[in-house]
């Protein structure tokens, strides 16, 4: 597969789309076009600081990694959204750059996998 992606969550996903391909290509275009303003989004609350807006997102950047497989960017929003529950924005911005080059590169190989246009 790829370093930043999890077969077995690609393969999840298609089960709970009850096996439509199309269905699962689509929910993958989305996470990867969708990619850029999220972190614009995060980047925003987090200079802000809108510690709520923050948290919505990075909910929505690790649920949606984790359907589609993109570990270390699960893995990453995680550490940064420890650190904003336990009031530390200053600890969740510090992850910003390592989340950004993960979510780039996770799209990168979905883009890959997929035949998708970035």
């Amino acid at each position: 597969m790829s370093a930043h992606i999890e077969a077995t969550a690609l393969r999840a996903l298609l089960s709970q789309v009850g096996g439509n391909q199309e269905l699962q290509r689509r929910f993958v275009h989305d996470f990867v076009h969708l990619w850029g303003s999220r972190a614009q989004r995060l980047q925003a609350a987090l200079a802000f600081p809108d510690a709520e807006e923050a948290h919505v997102v990075l909910l929505a950047i690790r649920s949606s990694s984790t359907m589609v497989g993109a570990v270390t960017v699960e893995a990453t929003a995680a550490m940064m959204h420890d650190a904003l529950r336990d009031g530390d924005i200053a600890g969740s911005v510090r992850h910003i750059t390592r989340l950004n080059e993960v979510g780039e590169s996770a799209c990168h190989d979905l883009a890959v996998m997929f035949a998708l246009e970035r």
